[in-house]
């Protein structure tokens, strides 16, 4: 059994210092992946509600690699962006509104720059756990799915300030998975006709390939 354990040990390490990511000679990486999207704004905060209704999105990454240090990244994502009265909530406002469900359709667009841990001055820049934080800017295409004779939400395009943190596994080679935990600021509160910027929450999942 102790030479098991240790064959694994051996083994672990020897996986880890072959580690893979993208490089110099590797600058593209495409991804693929989705997850949860939450909404915080006039109707309510569903960031880290376990107990919300799931409202999911598909995604698309593309990042560049621009040097050890930074990446350019443009991403897609598109799925549903909602928020449902909770079981405490009051059913009118002071106002005398009634506080309502949300449920949209949210096509996202974002560029941006990414700042590496794993660049060769904080971490290997081929280490197989590579950290990484960003910044930019996107636009957000919003579609009703309901009450629709309510108007809870303004169809339209609405620009947004985007940034988050993010953790890539490059498990093998030129493949790698990624967990990336993003925030959207909405630049304008035209997307449900109250008092305060909205916000979106993602929680993505992917999987990608270096090219």
């Amino acid at each position: 059994m102790k030479k098991l354990v240790k064959t694994i040990i051996i083994a672990l390490i020897l996986i880890t210092a072959n580690s893979f990511g993208q490089t110099s000679d590797k600058k593209n990486n495409i991804s693929i992946g989705g997850g949860k999207e939450s909404y915080n704004g006039d109707l309510g905060n569903s960031w880290f509600h376990l107990d919300e209704e799931w409202y999911g999105f598909v995604s698309i990454h593309y990042s560049h690699y621009l040097n050890k240090s930074f990446d350019f990244s443009a991403s897609v994502t598109h799925g549903d962006y909602g928020k449902c009265r909770e079981h405490d909530d009051e059913i009118y406002r002071e106002d005398g509104t009634e506080v309502l469900n949300m449920l949209s359709r949210l096509t996202t667009g974002i560029l941006s720059v990414k700042y590496k841990f794993a660049n060769g001055y904080l971490l290997k820049e081929n280490a197989k756990l590579a950290p990484y934080i960003y910044v930019g800017g996107g636009i957000n295409n919003i579609s009703n799915r309901w009450w629709n004779d309510k108007k809870r939400v303004n169809p339209g395009n609405f620009g947004s300030i985007n940034g988050g943190i993010g953790l890539r596994y490059n498990f093998y080679k030129n493949f790698s998975f990624t967990y990336n935990l993003g925030i959207g600021y909405f630049m304008s509160d035209n997307l449900d006709f109250r008092t305060s910027n909205d916000k979106y929450l993602q929680h993505n999942f992917m999987f990608g390939i270096n090219l």
